[in-house]
């Protein structure tokens, strides 16, 4: 398989239509400096060979990074980039703990809050369900920039311990950590880099297919029972993370370091 068959087939799969996927791809490129001010952009036969593309199709990608004003046509000459991606100010948000005043004012609202439809699934790998789920998403800002995505499966017997005046104003993992009755015993999260979708990117106010971080946290009590299920999305500017290695634990600091076991 050749590699421009295979990046199509990736196109494909990612639903998002050709052109804004290559734009997003040129697009990256230019912002992480792979492609410098100055630098002359392979030709329209070697992008549609390389990407598995129609030529109309790279036409209108190009068209599009030349309307943001980061590439030229030069007639004759070829096409060249000129400028940067707008990078907008960093929104950091350390994932060990709640982020201080230091780093600007935190809020979020929430935009939906009903019984589950399907929204999220709990797998078999995360835990054992119970009978019935309320969705809720929310949307986090810091000062007034969005950031952060969040979208939750929450067993109804937690949702009813818990006053409804608290769901719209506090933090969820505070919620099921101070109160005691819920029973809450473990959590796990797995972090993933990938491809916004366009109502993430609507939303965090960022191009579709710029990458995000997504989390995937799972709150469970002592019969493996899933209290929650929480999904993240972070704008990859809006996140840090801030993590203490107790180098006196060498399992830990294996784990930290991603090696794998043996």
């Amino acid at each position: 398989m050749t590699t421009a068959i295979r990046i199509k087939q990736r196109l494909r799969e990612d639903g998002t239509p050709y052109y804004v996927q290559l734009a997003a791809i040129i697009r990256r490129q230019i912002a992480d400096g792979s492609l410098d001010i100055g630098d002359k952009l392979p030709t329209l036969r070697n992008l549609v060979e390389t990407f598995g593309v129609s030529p109309m199709t790279v036409r209108h990608a190009l068209a599009g990074l030349e309307k943001e004003g980061l590439i030229s046509l030069e007639r004759g000459r070829g096409t060249f980039v000129v400028a940067r991606p707008e990078t907008p100010e960093a929104l950091p948000f350390h994932l060990t703990r709640f982020p201080s005043s230091n780093h600007g004012a935190l809020s979020f609202r929430v935009a939906a809050l009903r019984p589950a439809r399907d929204e999220l699934r709990v797998l078999e790998e995360d835990g054992v369900a119970f009978s019935g789920y309320r969705y809720m998403k929310r949307i986090f800002s810091r000062d007034g920039q969005p950031f952060n995505i969040g979208e939750y499966l929450i067993a109804n017997e937690v949702f009813e311990a818990i006053p409804d005046r608290q769901w719209s104003s506090e933090l969820i993992s505070t919620l099921l950590y101070d109160n005691r009755q819920i029973g809450l015993s473990a959590v796990r999260q797995k972090f993933k880099v990938i491809a916004s979708t366009p109502p993430e990117a609507a939303e965090l106010n960022i191009h579709t297919h710029d990458p995000v971080v997504q989390v995937r946290r799972i709150f469970l009590n002592e019969h493996r029972q899933v209290l929650c299920l929480a999904q993240l999305v972070y704008r990859t500017d809006g996140v840090v993370f801030d993590i203490n290695i107790d180098i006196g634990d060498r399992d830990r600091l294996l784990e930290l370091a991603g090696v794998p076991e043996s």
